[in-house]
């Protein structure tokens, strides 16, 4: 897919038309749409993981939880490389 993007944003570059077209305005948004949903994704998990984990800890629910085999498990966290801005531009590059 990266070696797509590369390939698109070559095409874009050699065509500045294309760059004001409404297809390619849709694709940002299209970005940043896909970037919102996995935010979101990301705190419905850790929100659901935190209720596990309280769930699993707490009485008298950890009872239950003990004789089902639950475990805590881990929130997603990602460090601060991957947490930077995804430089888009870079990827659609050759």
């Amino acid at each position: 897919m990266s070696s797509m993007l590369k390939g698109l944003m070559v095409q874009v570059e050699n065509y500045p038309d294309l760059k004001a077209s409404q297809n390619f305005l849709s694709l940002q948004r299209s970005l940043n749409e896909v970037e919102a949903q996995i935010s979101a994704a990301r705190r419905n998990y850790n929100a659901a993981v935190t209720v596990l984990n309280n769930g699993v800890e707490m009485f008298p629910s950890s009872i239950v939880a003990a004789m089902m085999g639950l475990k805590r498990k881990a929130v997603f966290e990602i460090t601060d490389t991957e947490r930077q801005n995804v430089d888009v531009r870079g990827l659609f590059r050759s």
